[in-house]
């Protein structure tokens, strides 16, 4: 038997009739609410990660802990009757972060246009996708369930947008 024949199957064409299993909740349509939701935080942590594969030293850290924050939201949109895993602490930690973030850069006076820099554009198109996570939760009616996670996920956006100004070299200002 050779080395990949070992390993399980990656596909097992359980989804091709359009369903997906979640976490206990049995088969759900792939245009379901829930599943629109998880692949849209999913996608948003990606292009995180895409910022930060080129990010260096404090930023790449505050990415990295950005993506496990998403994750752990899409694990309160996947577990919707179990306690919530994202929660005042998470939204005072993403808050604090916006307030260091923008004491220390120096935001435009007039609309930007994305793309002054890669690692800028990379962040801006990581900011546009977390928005459209924000919008798929509260169309899917988290804003009650979890409202943490639809705070949060609003908040970093703007958390980007600043991180991304500075990133096109939105002169920094001392880290006072």
């Amino acid at each position: 038997m050779s080395e990949h024949e070992s390993n399980p199957p990656i596909s097992t064409g359980r989804g091709d009739d359009g369903t997906t299993t979640l976490l206990g909740s049995g088969r759900l349509g792939k245009s379901d609410p829930r599943i629109v939701v998880l692949g849209d935080v999913d996608e948003a942590s990606s292009f995180i990660g895409l910022a930060r594969a080129e990010a260096e030293g404090e930023l790449r850290e505050l990415l990295l802990g950005l993506q496990r924050l998403l994750y752990r939201i899409m694990g309160d949109v996947a577990m919707p009757k179990e306690d919530n895993f994202v929660g005042e602490d998470d939204l005072a930690l993403v808050d604090r972060a916006l307030a260091e973030w923008r004491n220390r850069t120096e935001l435009p006076k007039e609309f930007v246009i994305p793309g002054e820099s890669r690692p800028g554009a990379l962040l801006d198109a990581a900011r546009s996708v977390v928005r459209r996570a924000e919008r798929s939760l509260v169309a899917a009616g988290y804003a009650e369930a979890h409202p943490y996670a639809v705070r949060v996920v609003n908040r970093l956006s703007d958390l980007l947008f600043v991180v991304a100004r500075n990133a096109d070299g939105g002169r920094t200002l001392s880290k006072g």
